[in-house]
């Protein structure tokens, strides 16, 4: 039989009322300071891949494009050559590989005019965030039979005084630098975030390529996603590298982390995570304080006991496992109760989108959310351990204390 753990659950039984008082306080504070940690980490977590898939959406995990391009206004045309595709298919970390067209352009209509950048694409995923941010109308159809339709940004659509269904005019400066003009259907208008760009209109690749005067062999730059667990940055420099060596074209092509085009989003993601970190360590003292306090008092009210125990011939390890026993006890519900509230609440909010944010200062629309069971188990895993450890050290005073004298104690 198992000596220490018998004691400890007598002993629990029979707590006096300031005894179950502090061992309330005690599993509410460890209850309150794990679900406060796995919210936390559960948003944080959220706002890094909702704002990463953001970013990845409008402009992929690497661009790969002309320098004058990524730095310039002007979008120099790339030859979708053999030699690019194969540096693309050697590089190790590129899953998939797609190419874009731009063109900056001035958009008019009878309510105004509002300078633009649009860009083609070759298709929509219905999943991305672009989908997911059309706030009237639908997505530009990009099919066998080209169609002339342009999804405006909400400002630019504002600006412009236009709607769904109603045709705007595309007027750029041709090879001679005559005006040239066309005639686009708005078929959706979409909501930008944050920092992202206001002024980019999304259309049919292939008719940025006739406004553009380049044939299908020819556009603007490649976007490409890395595969899970890849590192964005780490790729683009091999690809750079690799451009360097054996690139056989003629165009000063660059390769671009999401990380570095928009560098401001992701340093203001960085302050999340130190303000997590924080949050996390106030919650982890608070719960280490209030544990031992309810051990010592636990420790002194059962003073008579330990030094009758001692007496009977039971060392100061096996008495300390008494008290660290109802420790883990206090630890273990308060970690079942924290768990239990803090993923009722990431569910809410997950499923509900209950707390709403202002999608312009934070780039998202409702507070995300998202943890696994890896993070959970990893939370709990080294909150119980380094509480149990320094409780250990706690009960050290039990050494202390002499039978001859705590037997006297009442």
């Amino acid at each position: 039989m198992n000596l220490p753990l018998f004691i400890a659950r007598r002993t629990a039984r029979s707590a006096t009322s300031t005894q179950s008082t502090m061992v309330r306080i005690a599993t509410a504070a460890v209850a309150v300071s794990v679900a406060v940690m796995v919210v936390t980490i559960a948003v944080v977590a959220g706002f890094r891949e909702q704002i990463r898939a953001t970013v990845s959406d409008l402009s992929a995990d690497i661009v790969v494009t002309d320098l004058a391009t990524l730095y310039g206004a002007d979008s120099r045309p790339v030859a979708k050559s053999q030699s690019i595709q194969t540096i693309f298919a050697t590089t190790e970390g590129v899953e998939s590989v797609d190419y874009y067209a731009m063109r900056g352009c001035v958009v008019r209509s009878k309510g105004g005019a509002a300078g633009v950048v649009v860009k083609g694409v070759t298709h929509f995923d219905p999943q991305s965030t672009i989908a997911t941010s059309v706030t009237e109308g639908t997505l530009p159809r990009i099919v066998e039979q080209r169609y002339k339709e342009l999804l405006l940004p909400e400002q630019t659509a504002e600006k412009l005084g236009v709607k769904c269904g109603e045709r705007v005019e595309l007027l750029t400066i041709g090879g001679e630098g005559i005006p040239e003009r066309d005639i686009f259907k708005v078929c959706g208008i979409y909501r930008t975030v944050g920092d992202m760009p206001t002024v980019v209109a999304l259309t049919d690749i292939r008719n940025v390529q006739r406004l553009n005067g380049w044939s299908a062999d020819t556009v603007s730059g490649f976007e490409l996603r890395v595969a899970e667990g890849a590192d964005a940055y780490t790729t683009s420099e091999l690809i750079n590298t690799a451009l360097f060596e054996q690139y056989e074209g003629d165009e000063n092509l660059s390769s671009v982390s999401a990380e570095q085009i928009y560098s401001n989003i992701f340093a203001w993601l960085q302050t999340h995570d130190i303000n997590a970190a924080v949050i996390v360590v106030i919650m982890f003292i608070v719960a280490l304080f209030n544990m031992v306090t309810a051990l010592l008092i636990l420790l002194f009210e059962r003073t008579r006991m330990v030094g009758i125990l001692k007496s009977l011939g039971m060392n100061n390890r096996t008495v300390r496992q008494i008290f660290l026993y109802q420790a883990a006890r206090i630890v273990g519900i308060g970690l079942a109760i924290g768990n239990g509230f803090a993923l009722l609440l990431i569910a809410i909010q997950r499923f509900t989108g209950l707390i709403k944010l202002d999608a312009t200062a934070y780039f998202v629309a409702e507070v995300p959310v998202s943890i696994g069971v890896v993070e959970i188990l990893t939370i709990n895993t080294i909150f119980a351990a380094v509480i149990l450890a320094l409780l250990f050290a706690a009960t050290a005073i039990v050494s202390k204390i002499k039978p001859s004298e705590a037997v006297k104690y009442e």
